[in-house]
């Protein structure tokens, strides 16, 4: 086994040392997640364009929303 190591950021890690694979429960609430917005993307869909301009979209996120398109922005944690 080699003993070479690269200096990343301050802190030394093997040469051999991968990049480490999300583990179940990240991976499990990535697909929560994407499920979730599924269904707003579905209901959302459901809208009327005037609802959805009521709401802060533009013609260019319906267009989106009608096309299948429309990403929803990532969820901000904190307070």
């Amino acid at each position: 086994m080699s003993t070479l190591a690269w200096e990343l950021a301050g802190d030394i890690a093997p040469a051999d040392e991968s990049e480490a694979k999300p583990g179940f429960w990240s991976r499990f609430i990535e697909l929560r997640q994407a499920q979730a917005e599924r269904r707003i993307c579905t209901h959302l869909a459901a809208m009327g364009d005037v609802q959805l301009t009521e709401l802060g979209y533009s013609e260019d996120d319906i267009r989106a929303l009608r096309a299948g398109e429309l990403r929803l922005p990532p969820i901000q944690q904190g307070g």
